[in-house]
């Protein structure tokens, strides 16, 4: 037969002040470690130029700027604790990121960093600052940035809810010329993005560009614009009707 618990108030005074004592004590122990552990974070330094990097590596730039990116990765982890990225003045951290780009300009570490990595701030203004970094490395180099500017793309839409910005970056996409080699969809996202602002004819126009110039030679991607064409023309159709409505 199971004994009934005795409740709290039943059990002497001493030991109940003895146990808020205790658990006092760990409160304010573990109050104080933290306390420790904020004021010893160490803030990130600013970076030397990329110039004397490449003279300290002594031929081996891609090698130094490898072990320069793991170290910034990892500066968010001291003490075997991992501190918000909060803590980072993201001014400092993309001057870190693009001297690493510059001391090794066929890596594309650093912008796999931007985009996948400090790009997951809740604060707006610091990932536009990590947004302006991708679309001026992609200037710089397209045919190896594209994926990160397609990145860059999709987080002003979604993370900063700003067409506008997503759009324009697109636009840099899909303008490129031939020469730098991409997939269709990473060019498809500006007509996407017109359809997301309600500009269907616009996106119509250029589903009809790409369909009509011959440049299409992959079946499924042609299959894949013609249903965006259609759905395009029929949202319009709906948009025009509401309107006299």
């Amino acid at each position: 037969m199971r004994r009934a618990e005795r409740p709290i108030t039943q059990l002497p005074a001493p030991l109940i002040w003895g146990f808020g004592v205790i658990l006092f004590c760990q409160l304010l122990f573990h109050y104080s470690s933290q306390q420790r552990l904020e004021a010893s974070y160490q803030a990130l330094e600013n970076p030397l130029q990329a110039s004397i990097y490449r003279g300290i590596s002594m031929g081996s730039d891609q090698l130094l700027g490898y072990l320069l990116a793991i170290r910034l990765q990892l500066h968010d982890n001291q003490m075997g604790r991992h501190f918000s990225y909060s803590r980072i003045d993201y001014h400092q951290l993309v001057d870190w990121l693009q001297q690493i780009t510059q001391i090794d300009p066929a890596s594309e570490y650093p912008m796999l960093l931007a985009t996948r990595v400090y790009s997951n701030t809740p604060d707006p203004e610091r990932l536009k600052l990590i947004l302006k970094f991708v679309e001026r490395s992609f200037d710089q180099d397209p045919q190896l940035h594209w994926r990160r500017l397609s990145e860059a793309s999709l987080l002003a839409k979604h993370r900063l809810g700003d067409l506008k910005l997503a759009l324009r970056l697109a636009e840099k996409l899909a303008l490129q010329p031939a020469s730098v080699v991409m997939p269709g969809w990473a060019r498809d996202i500006r007509f996407l993005l017109l359809a997301d602002m309600n500009e269907f004819e616009s996106a119509i126009a250029i589903v009809q560009a790409l369909l009509q110039s011959g440049a299409i030679s992959d079946p499924d991607e042609k299959r894949f614009l013609e249903a965006k064409l259609l759905d395009f023309r029929q949202k319009l159709i709906e948009t025009q009707q509401s309107g006299k409505n």
